[in-house]
């Protein structure tokens, strides 16, 4: 990432006083010095003595290149945006197709930049209402006392984000105390009522199993059942232990499962939907584009970028001899930065196709054929290859998405380690099909599936696979079993 001539071979002279000589007090005589051990002696003196050092220095303009670098294309937006207010020499205008620094956007690529930029805030989500939202439009439907009414906003405010009310009885009126409310134990009980009785059901629950009592019906099927096995049967139900349960309960292994299955049904979190706030939208920094002959063509997306160029009237004046000498060195220094951010700004867009051609000219099979076709890969390959440092390629990628013909892709992801001949995500995609293809009622252990990876070419660990079948999810063979009904 370092530019040649800036390695800078500096000579350090330190000045000691010649030892042994006598003088004024303060000139020769200086006072003790320390020895490697950090013992002091009286009668050594300081003395004169010339070494060499190198030392690699970074300037400032070298280390925002770095900062740019790693980047993505929201961040660097934000960053752009963050400069333009320090720096006058700097102008941003909309969202356009050019190169930044090169000049504003305009024509028919720009247009067409910013026609897909409004059609991307046009096929933006909408926010839910979230709890809070969700809870008042109820409250303004009910017909409650004030003081009733305050009491369950302030149940809701004391909510986790599960929508559990997780505090003791003694911490809320305490709250409730605080918050100026009155009514005590009596007002704090019809409260939690009425909160229980709102739509998502199950908020208000202490813990996950009263969050999951209250969305069952007492009137429905089966219902003291239900409420047993959340009650005691859980951890049992957990480790798959189901003709205990059944037996316990005195029915049969059919009936449990149906049991079973309507208690999948019931949402252990009932709030955690309604956070409010949704995943951050991913904005791609690169596009493969297929052509009318089919083949892939590889670009930078600036749909989001603004137009980022120098201020031609801040640039005049800092070369007009008029103004004070201070004025137009001010300026002058505020149009270096300005130039400065503009090359850092290209020259990401230039390390990154480098190295983004650079892993789909390896990766060419996945793109063609999707899954099940990537090639393990390491950045000191790449770096190796553009014979840049693999600390640029890490950071080249770093946050860094691409739309491919199968989805938008972190660029990282491309980069895999080679397991059992096969890249990582590849080699846990034959995990999860052997799975599910797997006898329900005798299911393939950790070593049933090293033994199916060997046959097949994949010379694999067991913790290895324990490993990929946690990271997807799947439990153990033991908690897949399917248990036939007698």
């Amino acid at each position: 990432m370092l530019a040649p001539g800036h390695q800078h071979r500096t000579q350090a002279v330190v000045f000691f006083p010649p030892l042994g000589t006598r003088g004024a007090p303060g000139l020769n005589q200086i006072g003790p010095v320390a020895d490697r051990g950090g013992m002091s002696h009286p009668g050594m003196h300081q003395g004169l003595s010339l070494r060499t050092e190198q030392k690699m220095l970074l300037q400032p303009r070298m280390l925002q290149a770095i900062e740019v670098l790693q980047l993505g294309a929201m961040d660097l937006c934000t960053y752009v945006a963050e400069a333009a207010l320090k720096n006058e020499a700097l102008e941003l205008e909309s969202a356009h197709s050019e190169m930044p620094g090169l000049g504003k956007g305009g024509g028919a690529r720009g247009r067409e930049a910013r026609d897909a930029h409004h059609e991307m805030l046009q096929n933006q989500p909408d926010r839910e209402l979230g709890l809070n939202g969700q809870v008042e439009l109820q409250l303004a439907g009910m017909d409650l006392p004030a003081g009733e009414l305050e009491w369950v906003r302030f149940l809701v405010s004391c909510l986790d984000e599960a929508g559990y009310l997780g505090s003791s009885d003694e911490d809320l009126l305490q709250g409730a105390i605080s918050a100026g409310l009155g009514g005590g134990v009596a007002s704090l009980g019809r409260a939690i009522a009425g909160l229980q009785g709102l739509e998502p059901r199950g908020i208000g629950g202490r813990d996950a199993v009263e969050a999951m009592l209250l969305q069952l019906d007492p009137d429905e099927p089966n219902y003291a059942l239900l409420c047993c096995m959340l009650e005691d049967h859980l951890d049992d139900l957990a480790r798959n232990k189901w003709p205990k349960v059944a037996s316990q309960l005195s029915i049969t292994l059919a009936d449990l499962k149906s049991l079973v299955k309507r208690l999948s049904q019931l949402d252990p979190r009932p709030a955690a939907a309604l956070a409010g706030q949704l995943a951050p939208a991913i904005h791609p920094d690169l596009s493969l584009i297929q052509q009318l002959d089919g083949t892939l063509s590889l670009k930078v997306d600036r749909s989001q970028w603004p137009a980022l160029c120098i201020d031609p009237d801040v640039k005049n004046m800092s070369q007009d001899g008029d103004l004070p000498a201070e004025v137009r060195q001010h300026l002058r220094r505020k149009v270096d930065e300005a130039r400065w951010l503009l090359d850092a700004v290209q020259q990401r867009e230039v390390t990154l196709l480098r190295v983004a051609r650079a892993v789909f000219e390896v990766q060419s099979a996945f793109l063609k054929l999707g899954s099940g076709h990537l090639v393990p890969l390491s950045m000191a390959t790449v770096a190796e290859r553009l014979s840049l440092a693999p600390s640029t390629v890490s950071r080249a990628v770093a946050g860094k998405y691409v739309d491919t013909p199968h989805g938008v892709l972190s660029l990282r992801w491309f980069f895999q380690t080679e397991a059992g001949g096969a890249a990582r995500d590849d080699l846990r995609e034959v995990v999860r099909k052997m799975v599910n293809e797997e006898d329900p009622v005798n299911p393939l252990s950790d070593e049933h599936l090293v033994k199916s990876l060997r046959a097949a070419g994949h010379k694999v660990a067991r913790r290895t696979v324990a490993k990929y079948r946690k990271e997807l999810g799947i439990k153990s063979s033991y908690q897949r079993k399917v248990h036939a009904a007698a």
